[in-house]
């Protein structure tokens, strides 16, 4: 006879509580994804904890029954705890991110898949030689229709057509077994070898070990690694790489799959439904062995994860800005140390957090100090801006259109740099002297020429080109202020009218299948000239490119936080690292108004580590983070005054807290003080190193605070921007 049990479920609703239900199936526990009923619907939950029995289990409702008899691991549960514990967000939201929405008890239409057979290719069609190409490069030479769709854009009659004349089946498995990688990795070079003997050395069993992988651009810091994924998918454990874009989620994962298969997946927004249930079906199974993703599948539930990449970690897309709001590599760090497994965290150019760690033993490090192949970093060039000169209504300079032209000559490729998106930043009324604004924002509008409009890059709102000015009602007297990557196109174009130009931008590049197309007309050289935001400095591997120009590399001195020196040097230096990949011959030249600023020096004479440790040391003396702690408090409302109210409220109540050694600043409009209609205000609490205000401490107190219903609080541990 079965004995009923009761368990608190919890949901992906941060507003809703845990709530008990009552089952008398064995196989339900603690971790179990469960369908229950609330209200009149059913839902799907979590099975959390043991239940409360105070309460009478005979009035409890019953649960349902699990979902997939798919059960959360509890080193996933303790993480997730851990996690909120540190950013102060609710684990619902967490969960929520892989949970919602994967309608695991709807009947699935699996996508239909084709076999390449053994036979004659005669009387075919060009269009259907490059699909019978495709198939020979795919594992086991199957594709499913949708993928095949994505990556060459074929109607499904092609497809037809060739399965009509035997040249392709239908394949009814939805599982593909795999067990063996296709490809070996190619040969590593000394220092490779060394960097991976160095590694493995230490490994220790359920040991946690955290590794900086430090190599300059273009040294082969991705077979490093890929060589150690290799050994864990042999042993028939899980790797999970975390990659910080989308777009490079796409382009990374060519060259996964021609080696690991189908032992390998990927987890990004832009899955569809069906594609994110089976990638989460096969975590949870642990049948998946590696997962490449954005930040969002550090919350996937794997079964028995060993091992964490986390490429270009110092990247700040692994931040994120809204709700909940965390960073994707200190929480990958958590749950390696949660997993006692290893994470190396890959970059060129590490972030002063992962740099301290290092120095102060928490970290290992191993260095690739030089190019793969015997080839050289770019010769950097500073070009000073007091003393050159641009031609009339132009943003480039002489010595870099000098070195343009003689690039083309060579038939080498050239990347531009300007990190702005649009046409120009500010469209100016010169009749009433004031500049065109979002009427939901605090900001400018962006001139986008290719798009006639000028919109907002911060809620999406969009006006015509033809729009008139507020005050003089007139559509005649805006001109545009200051460069965009659209700019510069359109001059690149006047002075070098053969030469084939492409945007490299958020805005410009495609996704998806066009993006692997535009990837190759880039790689093949195709394109002689890139015009590039931030998104290319993201880790792409350009073959041609010799020549980088940096067009404004004073764009970001001037911001006012501590890690603006960090992040200038690490978006250029990633840049310049684009060109010469492949022979001793590149070349940057960077436009500076400010040709002493140190970060340029640093850049100049290729002072990394230098300028690291130097920055480091600013960072101790100052008592900011990493030798200090920041937490923001950011209020948003309809009214100014009530949030400067608020605001004072909570510093109060901090003041009674009674710390020693910090200090809250605020409550102060925020520098962007209107976002989406809603008014912005923030305060900011720091405290040294020596007395680190806690998230318990913060916790405790934001415990017995009462938020107004019209005003949206959220708290920021380690904040990246303070705008």
């Amino acid at each position: 006879m079965a004995f009923e049990r009761q368990f608190g479920v919890i949901f992906t609703n941060p507003k809703l509580p845990v709530l008990d239900y009552s089952t008398v199936d064995d196989n339900i526990g603690i971790g179990s994804l469960v369908e229950v009923p609330l209200g009149s619907k059913v839902v799907v939950g979590i099975v959390w904890s043991e239940g409360d029995t105070k309460f009478d289990h005979s009035r409890l409702k019953k649960i349902i029954g699990t979902v997939n008899k798919i059960k959360l691991e509890p080193d996933f549960i303790d993480f997730l705890k851990k996690t909120h514990a540190y950013t102060l967000s609710p684990i619902q939201s967490f969960l929520k991110m892989a949970v919602q929405n994967l309608k695991f008890h709807k009947e699935q239409k699996m996508p239909i898949a084709y076999s390449l057979n053994s036979s004659n290719y005669s009387q075919i069609t060009k269009r259907q030689k490059e699909i019978i190409s495709y198939f020979k490069e795919q594992p086991q030479r199957i594709a499913q229709y949708k993928q095949i769709k994505k990556d060459l854009g074929v109607s499904s009659s092609v497809v037809r057509s060739l399965e009509n004349k035997g040249v392709l089946s239908k394949v009814t498995e939805n599982k593909y077994e795999q067990e063996k990688i296709f490809n070996e990795p190619i040969t590593l070079s000394s220092q490779q070898r060394q960097a991976v003997a160095k590694i493995k050395e230490k490994y220790v069993k359920n040991e946690f070990q955290s590794w900086l992988l430090f190599g300059v651009t273009g040294s082969g810091k991705t077979e490093v690694y890929l060589n150690l994924v290799s050994e864990r998918i042999e042993k028939g454990e899980q790797v999970l790489i975390l990659l910080p874009e989308i777009s490079l989620t796409v382009d990374f994962k060519q060259r996964i799959m021609k080696r690991y298969g189908a032992l390998a997946g990927e987890w990004h927004s832009q899955l569809s439904l069906n594609e994110r249930r089976k990638v989460f079906k096969n975590v949870v199974s642990g049948h998946l062995k590696l997962l490449i993703g954005a930040r969002s599948a550090l919350f996937l539930p794997f079964k028995n994860l060993k091992l964490i990449i986390v490429d270009e970690e110092h990247d700040s897309s692994y931040k994120q800005e809204e709700a909940p709001i965390y960073n994707a590599r200190d929480l990958a760090v958590l749950r390696a140390s949660t997993l006692k497994s290893r994470i190396i965290l890959s970059s060129a150019t590490p972030s002063i957090e992962t740099w301290h760690n290092c120095r102060l033993g928490k970290y290992h490090k191993v260095d690739l100090p030089k190019r793969f192949g015997e080839v050289y970093e770019p010769r950097v060039t500073l070009i000073d801006m007091n003393v050159e000169e641009t031609p009339k209504n132009s943003w480039i300079s002489v010595p870099i259109i000098d070195q343009i032209k003689i690039s083309l000559e060579k038939k080498e490729q050239i990347l531009i740099f300007l990190n702005r998106r649009g046409y120009a930043p500010i469209a100016f009324c010169t009749a009433c002297r004031i500049s065109l604004n979002c009427k939901n924002c605090s900001t400018n509008l962006v001139y986008h020429k290719t798009k006639n409009c000028y919109l907002c890059h911060l809620c999406g709102y969009k006006v015509s080109e033809k729009t008139k000015c507020v005050k003089c009602k007139s559509d005649e007297n805006f001109i545009p202020i200051g460069p965009g990557v659209e700019r510069i196109r359109d001059e690149i174009s006047k002075l070098f009218p053969d030469a084939l130009s492409q945007i490299f931008s958020s805005d410009s590049f495609s996704k998806g299948e066009k993006h692997l197309e535009d990837m190759d007309k880039i790689k093949s050289g195709e394109i002689n000239i890139i015009i590039g935001t931030q998104l290319v400095a993201k880790g792409y591997n350009f073959p041609h490119l010799k020549l980088v120009a940096v067009i404004d590399a004073d764009m970001g001195l001037n911001a006012g936080d501590h890690r603006v020196m960090e992040k200038s040097y690490q978006v250029i230096k990633q840049v310049i690292g684009r060109a010469g990949r492949y022979a001793s011959d590149g070349r940057a030249l960077i436009q500076t108004w400010m040709p002493r600023h140190p970060v340029l020096q640093a850049l100049l004479k290729d002072h990394g580590e230098i300028f690291l440790n130097t920055e480091l040391e600013q960072r101790i003396e100052a008592h900011v983070p990493p030798h200090g702690k920041f937490i923001s408090l950011i209020l948003s409302g309809r009214k100014e005054s009530t949030l400067i109210d608020f605001g004072k409220e909570l510093k109060n109540q901090f003041y009674s807290l009674k710390l020693q050694n910090f200090e809250i600043f605020g409550p102060a409009v925020a520098p962007i003080s209107r976002i989406k209609n809603k008014m912005r205000v923030r305060l900011l609490i720091k405290s040294n190193k020596i007395t680190k205000i806690s998230q318990i401490e913060v916790r405790d107190w934001l415990k017995n605070i009462t938020v107004p219903n019209n005003i949206y609080f959220s708290v920021d541990i380690d904040p990246y921007n303070f705008y």
